[in-house]
């Protein structure tokens, strides 16, 4: 019976967490590093489409990406495509904006981006 009812307080434990509504900020300014260490900057719209997912739209040298991503807890992930190839990046949420870590299918070496809220 203690197994069961500690089973089941971690189970709504970890529920709440997921269950959290996702906030983010709808503009962000985006600066980076591609996988060659060339330096980029640009402007990201996200569009929040449910508790749990966004949609997002990078704009990187008047180039637009389009993706979409999930979060848990202090982690977003979002996918997008660029020349045909898929992308993932992977942000860790801290108290100002978002930390990223990038990378395009089938291309050696991964991009870091860090998006700043936009005023």
């Amino acid at each position: 019976m203690i197994k069961t009812a500690a089973a089941l307080a971690f189970s709504l434990l970890a529920w709440s967490a997921c269950a959290e509504t996702l906030t983010l900020a709808s503009h962000y300014k985006a600066t980076g590093t591609n996988p060659d260490g060339s330096a980029y900057s640009g402007d990201v719209k996200i569009d929040v489409i449910s508790d749990t997912t966004f949609s997002i739209v990078w704009t990187i040298d008047g180039v637009k990406y389009k993706g979409f991503g999930m979060r848990r807890n202090d982690a977003l992930a979002a996918t997008y495509e660029i020349d045909g190839e898929p992308g993932l990046v992977i942000y860790h949420v801290d108290g100002d904006g978002l930390n990223g870590l990038w990378a395009i299918r089938g291309h050696n070496g991964n991009g870091t981006e860090r998006l700043a809220p936009a005023n």
